[in-house]
């Protein structure tokens, strides 16, 4: 009998785990979610996951047409490089690749987000919710120290169709960590309450990046292209290495030849759909403006140093403010919320091409934000190599 019973319980128990459904883990934007709810922070949390997906998914890569162009001489019949310098690497120059010539690499890119809407992240000066009324102790602040960084490895290559067009495909792959701690701070600034988030990541493939462009105007070392890449929505919103959205850029592109080569790039990008910067969906973003200007500098016949400014603009929304939220019985908060009005992002990339050998080239640069707005990191190394065959 016990026998009997003891074979229908394990039975029991094998059933219920066949048709339970498995526990899945929280996304990274629902953990910070979570995190902000005991400081009542939920809504600046949630557009602090939103911003964060944007940031990853809109900052530039690096994946610039290769280091080595080339073009052949019917005459000698032998290839001959169209440039002496290695180009940009967080810009365009209009040259082409050459009829039948790859370029492959990938880049190395980390960056440590230091502040969110001017506020420092890592010592509680970051604040999604003031002006608490009516709860426990009045006022009240929520006060934050959030470590959040991204490494991203972009995976990428570039083949000439003719010695005209190229073809090219980028595949980012990207770590997300955070971790972080919270307190409700009253009005005697004494701490009532706490939060803690405690180290996390998700990795997996960004959004993937298809390439092509056509250059339509020659000159010796330069002229004029057109180009247009599609971001695909291969990146988990929820754990903010992408937007589910599909992005298309058409761009122009300026370069030219010489021992300074002076270059620059701007486009606009469209998007199939809206990116909600807010729980309701009635604050988003939608399409953005892309430009990069600059310089490479042909210091040795193995050496090119490169300067760019590259910025980007995001419409209709990616700015933050404070909101007032009404409760019952007089209770009230200020919690940071997203607002309706676009987002200028600037950085300055200076850096550096060296030439080791062959068609190999090691790339270094940083790239130095000089804007306030935003999800922020102050400064994003970035190191790569480039070869062409």
């Amino acid at each position: 009998m016990r026998t009997h019973l003891g074979v229908r319980l394990l039975v029991a128990a094998a059933v219920s785990l066949l048709v339970s459904p498995p526990v899945l883990a929280q996304s990274l934007r629902q953990q910070l979610v979570n995190f902000g709810s005991p400081l009542g922070s939920e809504q600046g949390m949630a557009v602090l996951a939103a911003l964060g997906s944007l940031e990853v998914s809109t900052a530039p890569l690096g994946t610039s047409t290769g280091g080595f162009t080339f073009t052949f001489d019917p005459q000698v019949r032998v290839w001959t490089r169209s440039a002496s310098s290695f180009g940009p690497a967080f810009a365009e120059r209009s040259l082409t690749t050459g009829r039948g010539k790859v370029s492959a690499g990938f880049n190395v890119l980390h960056a440590k987000y230091d502040s969110f809407n001017d506020q420092q992240l890592d010592n509680f000066d970051f604040r999604p919710a003031q002006n608490i009324q009516g709860f426990v102790v009045s006022p009240a602040h929520s006060a934050v120290a959030l470590d959040m960084s991204s490494t991203t490895v972009v995976g990428y290559a570039h083949i000439g169709v003719s010695d005209s067009v190229d073809v090219g495909l980028a595949v980012p792959w990207i770590r997300m960590k955070v971790a972080g701690d919270g307190r409700l701070v009253g009005s005697a600034n004494q701490t009532v309450g706490t939060s803690t988030l405690t180290e996390t990541s998700s990795s997996g493939i960004g959004d993937v990046a298809l390439y092509g462009k056509y250059r339509f105007f020659r000159q010796d070392g330069g002229g004029a292209a057109a180009a247009v890449e599609v971001r695909l929505p291969t990146g988990d919103k929820d754990e903010l290495r992408g937007l589910d959205v599909t992005r298309t850029l058409a761009s122009v592109i300026w370069s030219h030849g010489g021992k300074v080569s002076p270059h620059a790039n701007v486009g606009y990008e469209f998007w199939s759909g809206e990116a909600s910067m807010s729980a309701t969906g009635d604050v988003f973003v939608k399409d953005q403006f892309k430009y990069a200007f600059g310089v490479e500098i042909e210091a040795h016949p193995r050496t090119t140093i490169v300067v760019d400014l590259v910025g980007r603009g995001v419409r209709h929304g990616g700015k933050v403010g404070y909101q007032t939220f009404a409760g019952a019985g007089g209770t009230s908060i200020d919690a940071l919320v997203g607002i309706p009005e676009g987002l200028q992002q600037v950085s300055l990339a200076p850096g550096i091409k060296w030439n080791a050998a062959g068609s190999l080239l090691f790339v270094g640069n940083v790239l130095f934000s000089l804007s306030n707005s935003g999800l922020r990191a102050n400064a994003i190394p970035v190191v790569g190599v480039d070869w062409a065959f």
